[in-house]
């Protein structure tokens, strides 16, 4: 111990303090990691699954690492209500499987193909159908810089609509018995 911190103890003692344990201060809690500080790390990643940590841990005002134990606690809790869609097929990987099991997620059954449920077909084709409709391409390259641009010029949310959509797309095809859905 040095002379600093043994003049700070007998002052300590000198004033009447018996006591050697640390009084109640104010200031940083001692852990981020409260159920508030969880619910809302959830609520920004659910909002943007793109958000970084950084991010978050300014958002919160707490630390990096406070909110990257945090997501790593939803890690080691499988299960949380997940659900995948996932070509359980013969040739699945064995490892695959398993490691999904492992994190305790549910496998969403469907068709090895089913156009009612490739996000590309029920929301991606029909945008891209309209944007470039009643124009002509002289070239291959042509279309596909048309078709990049028009994908480009889309949007997250309109990514994100097509990804919420897919629930819906789904029940309809449960519904009918996987047969095909029109709009």
């Amino acid at each position: 111990m040095g002379e600093s911190s043994v003049r700070r103890w007998v002052k300590h003692f000198k004033d009447g303090n018996t006591s050697i344990e640390d009084e109640p201060r104010s200031g940083r809690p001692q852990t981020a990691a409260t159920e508030h500080n969880k619910e809302r790390v959830d609520e920004i990643i659910q909002d943007d699954r793109r958000v970084t940590v950084d991010t978050i841990a300014r958002k919160l005002v707490i630390g990096h690492s406070a909110v990257q134990a945090m997501i790593e606690s939803y890690r080691k809790h499988p299960g949380r209500n997940i659900i995948i869609l996932h070509d359980v097929c013969p040739h699945a990987a064995r490892l695959t499987l398993e490691a999904i099991a492992k994190m305790g997620w549910e496998i969403l059954p469907h068709p090895s193909y089913s156009p009612d449920q490739a996000p590309s077909d029920y929301h991606l084709f029909g945008f891209v159908k309209d944007q470039l409709h009643a124009q002509r391409f002289g070239t291959r390259e042509a279309l596909q810089k048309a078709v990049c641009h028009c994908l480009q010029m889309a949007g997250m949310e309109f990514y994100g609509r097509g990804i919420f959509k897919f629930p819906e797309c789904w029940e309809k095809c449960v519904q009918r018995s996987g047969d095909y859905v029109k709009k």
